[in-house]
């Protein structure tokens, strides 16, 4: 596959997902040929056009797009990621090292902690919070939660998960209470872009791909359905990301139509190629 200079790591490995996936689905190589979005500066353009390496006639136009649940997501995310990370370094060889926990911090809380001083003390009041919390979590899918500045913290237990993981805490992300909300206007707001840029290539020819990349992977694929505007497009793939990486991918719609729920010959993995 040819590299655009300027494309993001996410895009790239969607791209590369998707023809990972055409293969599966059609037994047809597919290159990148082109970048359009990087030469046409005049109007919005697509972010990648494929080529059969048999019939150079048969091209794709490839619209990526990412769908956050919320504003700020990404950022919310990052610094959770940091702030549980500092209490389970501090909690390390501190809780039964036969059990796997996590931590619940509403973004709210997250957003608030903007100086170094403010996480810092976080950190080590609910460090000790959590010391003193794991050893009742006894039991597998137990939890308890805490108050922090009238923001409710959870930690749960998973149980006996694996060597490497036990011992320790890990993050279990959390949405704001309108999340559903925020995210549809998000989702109709990336449908509608990415239709803007591909209907122009429909009158020559070119078959059309929508590959949505769920950051929070919470986007119930079965709403695209609701889009009459995505009929004309050929296949509409949903991907769970992670650090720029495609975990997986469901195909909702390929050229047979949708599908309610998605069979499992249209659900691709990494060990099906995808990047």
């Amino acid at each position: 596959m040819e590299t655009p200079v300027k494309k993001k790591p996410n895009e790239l490995n969607a791209c590369a997902s998707f023809i990972a996936i055409l293969k599966s689905l059609t037994d047809i190589e597919y290159v990148a040929s082109g970048s359009p979005d990087e030469v046409n500066r005049r109007s919005p353009d697509v972010d990648f056009v494929l080529v059969s390496s048999s019939d150079e006639n048969d091209k794709i136009a490839v619209e990526h797009t990412k769908v956050h649940s919320f504003d700020g997501q990404i950022e919310y995310l990052n610094r959770s990621w940091d702030i549980v990370g500092s209490v389970n370094a501090c909690c390390r060889d501190q809780i039964p090292s036969e059990r796997y926990y996590f931590l619940a911090v509403p973004p709210t809380l997250v957003d608030s902690l903007v100086s170094k001083r403010s996480r810092e003390l976080f950190v080590s009041n609910l460090s000790s919070w959590v010391m003193e919390t794991a050893p009742k979590l006894l039991l597998a899918d137990s939890s308890m939660q805490t108050k922090y500045e009238e923001h409710r913290i959870t930690l749960g237990c998973i149980g006996d998960a694996t060597e490497r993981l036990n011992g320790k805490v890990g993050r279990m992300p959390q949405a704001p209470e309108n999340q559903k909300d925020m995210q549809s206007k998000r989702l109709g707001r990336a449908v509608r872009h990415g239709l803007l840029k591909l209907k122009q290539y429909r009158k020559p020819g070119f078959k059309t791909a929508l590959l949505l990349e769920d950051v929070a992977g919470t986007l119930p694929g079965s709403t695209l359905s609701g889009y009459e505007s995505l009929e004309e497009v050929d296949y509409v793939v949903v991907f769970v990301s992670n650090e720029d990486r495609m975990i997986n991918g469901n195909v909702w719609k390929d050229r047979s139509g949708w599908y309610s729920f998605v069979p499992g010959n249209r659900r691709f993995s990494s060990r099906h190629g995808i990047s």
